[in-house]
């Protein structure tokens, strides 16, 4: 059943309401404001799914006059050194979360070592704002001077689109930021690129999701640097040791879905075309693109 126009209109009023108590709370109105001249009117953001590098190799040509954005274990790719990206974006705030467990801190801690070895070239950061206030991975970087770290809030913005759409070119937040990809595609149209083309975004979670005998939720997150070593786990709520039921899972990939058609709205609001040129990918919100062989 369709809503009504007064049943949407309270539910905006109601979340943008929300949205501006997190904003409070949450974002940081000073944040300094890198000027980043762009080289392309295109730019090519890639993730991390399993098919990423044989894409490249079947398409180095495509790379071409793009200026390219990585995320998060990029670095992990032989193809870092080599295609260099422009743009590096980490969301996660378990980078930088005081409950990890040990271990996950140091691999993760081990992402700014490699990439501050690796780079040598011309590279933005992009790391949440929260990330601040953590000094020990900073140092990781600080020698490296062509890296340079631009901060911005990871507040959730939701309501009425006018005021949303004002935050988002504002840098006071961004559409619910379930994966790095929403970000990125954030940056990116706020950069004024033409075109943003994404690769390496299949999103097929639904067919590695499945609740064990022992009642827990599983799923195998794949990327292209342990398509063959990784196994199904348990998802755990933030930073917590709470785990996730399968409704909950669900309604993860729900906000994160619904963060593109967002998004889309505001790449058109902007005069921005955004191409999933992802084989077999579960994102529908943006038109599709197709290498020619």
């Amino acid at each position: 059943m369709n809503k009504s126009k007064l049943q949407i209109f309270v539910e905006n009023m109601v979340l943008t309401s929300l949205t501006l108590i997190k904003v409070i709370l949450m974002s940081n109105l000073f944040i300094k404001k890198f000027k980043i001249n762009t080289n392309n009117k295109n730019c090519l953001i890639l993730g991390n799914s399993p098919i990423l590098e044989d894409t490249i190799n079947e398409n180095t040509a495509f790379l071409e006059n793009k200026d390219l954005f990585a995320v998060n274990f990029f670095w992990k790719s032989v193809l870092f050194p080599k295609i260099k990206p422009k743009h590096y974006v980490i969301a996660s705030t378990n980078y930088w979360s005081k409950n990890q467990i040990p271990t996950n801190k140091e691999g993760r801690l081990a992402t700014f070592k490699e990439i501050a070895k690796i780079v040598d070239w011309e590279m933005y950061l992009h790391v949440p704002a929260i990330a601040r206030k953590n000094k020990r991975w900073q140092l990781e970087l600080s020698k490296n001077k062509n890296i340079k770290i631009v901060y911005f809030n990871i507040t959730p913005v939701e309501g009425f689109t006018c005021i949303s759409h004002y935050f988002f070119k504002k840098g006071i937040g961004i559409p619910r930021p379930h994966n790095v990809l929403i970000p990125s595609i954030k940056f990116a149209i706020n950069l004024k690129y033409e075109n943003i083309y994404i690769i390496g975004a299949e999103h097929s979670w639904l067919k590695e999701l499945f609740v064990g005998d022992d009642n827990v939720v599983y799923l195998s997150q794949k990327h292209f640097y342990d398509k063959n070593t990784a196994k199904p786990d348990v998802m755990y709520k933030g930073h917590t040791n709470e785990q996730r039921n399968l409704a909950e899972v669900l309604m993860k990939f729900v906000h994160s879905f619904n963060s593109y058609y967002v998004l889309k709205k505001y790449a058109d609001k902007n005069n921005v075309k955004i191409f999933n040129a992802t084989k077999d990918s579960y994102i529908d919100a943006f038109e599709r693109y197709k290498f020619v062989n």
